[in-house]
């Protein structure tokens, strides 16, 4: 991706003639085919699910307002008529003076409300683009416009869906007193580097990893890494959202190719992955399970074995020291629309236009962008083994 209008009106592309097809001769005909045999394509995932706000024009910065737990029973301070009432009084109250109605002849206790954050994201502008020379548009069989408008529109959701990965990949750690995201780690591994050959992922991982959203309990590591952090995990006496899996946003787990493979070879999932009405079926899904709608992609954060970890590449959940002893992969379960927000300041615009100084055609992409993690508990890690 170019990061300027400068770069973007010096790139070029000239190389457009193909291969050599070696030596020809008159009498010996030769036939073009106008069909181009596509490469392999990725597809958005990510982009599909999470939160797209859309900033009006003139906005710099968007600010998106957040409710960060609701303060529940424990969070409230009740005034109650204390021993007067049946069973010695509400649960969490205080009483005043005296007799069943003495609550009502005493101030209110007031809570502050002060439950309520932000976060903000910048959208910034991002540009790319090709230049083709007239004189070979002209000799070329495949229409060479098209196919760089599609190549533009290809790459930028490419770069956006791996945006968002690793923006999950970099959100902030659960913590004792701070919420964030929690981790978990296939066999009896308690971070990347005790990941080895047999830890792969399992249903039994994916229920886990569900109950840790749903439930009040917030789980965390003695180490706060990226992804979740790493180390023995612990058991919070503070609260975290409750996060339910629900029509309008439901509980995605993005998965790797290798986790595919062992969930296909899993009579458990098999038997349990299939639809059971016409939901719309996104890029990569193979199925639900247990109400989880599952999404393969080479996007999620992956790890070769024998990669080292250092203060500038860490892996997945932070550890800057060690290396991989097998290939590894940070599945993620998230609550999307909760967890993550896409932002455009601009929606991707491409235009073609000539430059007659080079007897060109210039093909340019345009947009600005922004991806922010809202809710960092919506999220838990799966760090598990490919094999």
């Amino acid at each position: 991706m170019k990061n300027s209008i400068r770069e973007l009106a010096d790139t070029t592309q000239e190389d457009i003639r193909g291969a050599s097809i070696g030596t020809q001769y008159g009498l010996q005909p030769v036939q073009f085919l106008k069909e181009v045999v596509d490469a392999a394509k990725k597809q958005l995932f990510f982009a599909n699910f999470v939160r797209v706000i859309h900033a009006p024009k003139g906005v710099y910065e968007v600010v998106i307002p957040k409710r960060t737990a609701y303060e529940g029973r424990s969070g409230m301070t009740f005034d109650t008529a204390g021993a007067d009432t049946s069973g010695g009084g509400l649960e969490g109250g205080s009483g005043a003076g005296s007799g069943p109605y003495a609550n009502t002849i005493a101030d209110i206790t007031w809570t502050s409300l002060d439950n309520f954050s932000n976060v903000s994201v910048t959208p910034l502008p991002v540009l790319a683009g090709y230049e083709i020379r007239r004189h070979l548009m002209d000799t070329n069989i495949i229409n060479m416009v098209e196919a760089a408008k599609e190549e533009l529109s290809y790459a930028i959701g490419d770069r956006i869906d791996h945006l968002i990965a690793t923006t999950i990949g970099d959100a902030t750690s659960s913590t004792d007193a701070g919420l964030g995201v929690q981790s978990l780690y296939g066999g009896d591994a308690t971070s990347d580097t005790e990941l080895a050959a047999g830890d792969v992922i399992t249903t039994d991982l994916v229920a886990k990893a569900a109950r840790y959203l749903k439930d009040t309990t917030k789980h965390y590591r003695a180490t706060a890494g990226t992804g979740g952090g790493y180390g023995a995990e612990s058991t919070s006496s503070n609260p975290k959202n409750p996060w339910q899996n629900t029509p309008d946003d439901p509980f995605v787990l993005f998965i790797g190719p290798a986790q595919e493979e062992t969930f296909r070879k899993d009579s458990q999932f098999v038997n349990a992955a299939e639809y059971g009405s016409n939901i719309v079926v996104q890029n990569g899904e193979i199925g639900q399970y247990l109400g989880i709608r599952i999404v393969v992609t080479t996007n999620v954060e992956s790890v070769a074995s024998g990669t080292s970890f250092t203060s500038g590449a860490p892996s997945p959940h932070g550890e800057t020291s060690g290396s991989a002893a097998t290939d590894i992969t940070n599945c993620i379960l998230m609550k999307p629309k909760a967890a993550v927000a896409l932002v455009w300041g601009r929606d991707p615009e491409i235009k073609v236009f000539d430059w007659p100084t080079r007897d060109s055609v210039r093909i340019g992409l345009y947009c600005s962008y922004g991806v922010t993690v809202v809710h960092p508990d919506a999220i838990v890690t799966i760090g598990v083994a490919d094999a």
